[in-house]
């Protein structure tokens, strides 16, 4: 086996992530705690992309009532292109 194979372990893990996601369309609210937010991002920003240009942007926006007007624009975009 290469130095740089998965091991069975690591491999099964994976194959479970990738089996068990779901694509989200609502959600339940609250707060993301800073640390996890950083380690959520950090594991974003390694995802592939042509070139490895990373051209991902993330923001967070944490005022509810702008949230909800956001929503609200993408869901006319959504119907709008529908």
């Amino acid at each position: 086996m290469s130095e740089h194979a998965f091991s069975d372990a690591e491999r099964a893990a994976l194959y479970r992530a990738i089996g068990e996601r779901r694509d989200m369309r609502h959600f339940a609210g609250g707060e993301v705690a800073p640390a996890l937010l950083a380690r959520l991002l950090a594991a974003a920003h390694q995802a592939p992309s042509v070139g490895l240009m990373q051209p991902w942007r993330f923001i967070r926006i944490t005022q509810r009532d702008l949230r909800t007007r956001i929503q609200e624009l993408v869901e006319e975009e959504r119907l709008r292109t529908a």
